[in-house]
C-alpha cells in the first residue's frame, strides 16, 4: 500500500470532503474518483480548485495520486526532475513486449516506456522549428482560406465542422507532407480516434492498419527521395540509425497530439469570443490586440485538461509524501484560473498585463506542437474577424449538441447576407 492509500481522505492535502465536494464517487480505499468528464466540466474544475491546491484522488478508478489545482505547485511539479518516472501503464506495455500490430492502439503512444518517448520527442523538436512553422504560414493561410470558401455565409454553419476539427488535420497533412491522394487515409484515422467526449467512435482496426501500411511506404519513398516536408526531415536527418517504425511512431504521436487539442482551442475560443459578443466587436476593431487575445484564450479555454507526471522514487510533492511510481496529475484548467497567480480569474481579458499560462505545459514535456498551435489559431481568429467582422452565434449555447451527440458550434458568418 503507498502512502497515499494508507490515509486516503484526510492526508493533509486539499478538501477533506473533495468528493462531496465535486459530487465525485469514491474508491474502495475512500479517496474521490476523478474523470475525464469531470475535468472538463467548468463548474466541477471551479470547485477542485476552491477546494485547495492538492487533492489525493482515484483517477478514473484506475490509479491513486495527487490532484494538484493551484499554479505554483503544478509549475513546479511539471518541471521537477524528481517526477520523470514512468507511468504503470509504459511498465506493463515493456513487460507485454507489444509487437507494432498491438501499439496501434493510440492510448499506448501516451505511455511508452520514458526512453522510447524521449526519443521520439527529440526527433520531433529538432525538426518541427519555429523556422519550419513560420515557413507553413502561408499554406495553413491557404487552408483556412479554402475551408472558409467552400461554406455559405448566409445561413447557419456548424464552425466545428467547417473549421475547428478539419483544420489541424489539413495543416498536418501539409506539414508532413502528405499528398491530397493519401489525405483519406489520415483524416479515416484520425476522425475515427479523436471524437468528442461521450461521443467517441473508436478507429477501427482496418483503418489503423492501412494508415500504418500508407505511411511505411511514405516514409521509404521520403528517405530515398526527400523533399522539404516532416516525413523527409525526421527519416534523412536523423540519421541510418532512426529506423522506419521509429518515424512512425512519431508521425502518429503527431497526429494525435496534434488535432484534438487545437481543436478544443478553436472550437471554444470562438464560442468564447462570441458570448458576450462585445470580446468579438473589441477585436475586430482592434485587430492589433490578437496575439494577445490567443494567449488569453490559451489560459482561459486551456485544450488539454490533463498533464501528468510519476515519481521517480519516494519523495515529496506541494509538502505532502509522494510514493515512487505515483502518479501527480495537473488540472490544468484549474491551475490557468488560480486567483493566486491570475487576478479575476474567471475574467476573459486579453488585456492583463502578465500571462503566463501553462496551456502547452512546462519543462521537459512541454507541448511539441506550441508553435503550431499558436500560429493556426492566430491565422483561423485574425482570419474570421477579416473576413466576417459581423460573426454572430445562431443561438446562446456552448455549444449545442446535434442529435449524433456530436457538438456543435452555429453561427452566422455574414446575418446581413441570410435571406
Amino acid at each position: 500500500m503507498t502512502a497515499i492509500e494508507a490515509n486516503p481522505v484526510d492526508a493533509g492535502a486539499g478538501s477533506p470532503d473533495l468528493a462531496a465536494t465535486v459530487g465525485a464517487e469514491r474508491c474502495p480505499t475512500g479517496l474521490p474518483v476523478i474523470t475525464a468528464r469531470m475535468l472538463a466540466a467548468a463548474d466541477t474544475v471551479r470547485r477542485i480548485r476552491e477546494a485547495g491546491p492538492v487533492h489525493h484522488v482515484n483517477m478514473g478508478g484506475r490509479e491513486t495520486g495527487l490532484l494538484l489545482a493551484g499554479y505554483d505547485a503544478a509549475a513546479k511539479a511539471l518541471a521537477d526532475p524528481r517526477l520523470m518516472g514512468e507511468p504503470p501503464q509504459a511498465l506493463a506495455a515493456r513487460a507485454d513486449r507489444r509487437t507494432d500490430e498491438d501499439l496501434l492502439d493510440e492510448e499506448d503512444l501516451f505511455f511508452l516506456p520514458e526512453e522510447q518517448h524521449r526519443r521520439l520527442r527529440r526527433m520531433i523538436t529538432r525538426q518541427l522549428t519555429h523556422r519550419r512553422v513560420t515557413a507553413l504560414a502561408a499554406r495553413i493561410q491557404g487552408e483556412i482560406d479554402a475551408l472558409l470558401d467552400a461554406v455559405p455565409t448566409g445561413t447557419p454553419v456548424d464552425a466545428i465542422d467547417a473549421l475547428a476539427r478539419p483544420l489541424p488535420v489539413a495543416v498536418l497533412c501539409e506539414l508532413l507532407g502528405i499528398p491530397s491522394d493519401g489525405r483519406r487515409y489520415i483524416r479515416d484515422y484520425v476522425y475515427g480516434w479523436i471524437a468528442e467526449l461521450g461521443a467517441a467512435t473508436p478507429v477501427t482496426r482496418s483503418a489503423g492498419l492501412a494508415l500504418a501500411d500508407y505511411l511505411r511506404a511514405l516514409i521509404v519513398e521520403r528517405r530515398r527521395d526527400p523533399g522539404d516536408d516532416l516525413i523527409s526531415a525526421m527519416a534523412r536527418s536523423e540519421g541510418p540509425s532512426t529506423s522506419e517504425a521509429d518515424v512512425l511512431s512519431a508521425v502518429r504521436l503527431l497526429l494525435v497530439a496534434g488535432n484534438r487539442p487545437v481543436t478544443t482551442l478553436l472550437a471554444s475560443g470562438i464560442a468564447t469570443l462570441l458570448r458576450p459578443r462585445d470580446r468579438w466587436q473589441r477585436l475586430v476593431e482592434q485587430p492589433d490586440q490578437l496575439d494577445a487575445t490567443v494567449e488569453e484564450l490559451l489560459r482561459f479555454v486551456t485544450p488539454a485538461a490533463l498533464s501528468s507526471r510519476y515519481a521517480r522514487t519516494d519523495t515529496e510533492v506541494a509538502g505532502v509524501p509522494v510514493a515512487a511510481g505515483t502518479g501527480v496529475h495537473c488540472a490544468m484548467r484549474a491551475v490557468n484560473r488560480d486567483p493566486a497567480r491570475f487576478a479575476d480569474p474567471d475574467v476573459f481579458d486579453p488585456r492583463r498585463p502578465d500571462n503566463p499560462h501553462l496551456a502547452f505545459g512546462l519543462g521537459r514535456k512541454h507541448c511539441l506542437g506550441a508553435a503550431l498551435a499558436r500560429a493556426e489559431a492566430r491565422l483561423a481568429v485574425g482570419t474570421l474577424v477579416r473576413r466576417f467582422p459581423d460573426l454572430t452565434l445562431v443561438e446562446d449555447v456552448h455549444p449545442s449538441v446535434s442529435p449524433t451527440g456530436h457538438r456543435q458550434l452555429l453561427v452566422l458568418l455574414d446575418p446581413r447576407s441570410a435571406p
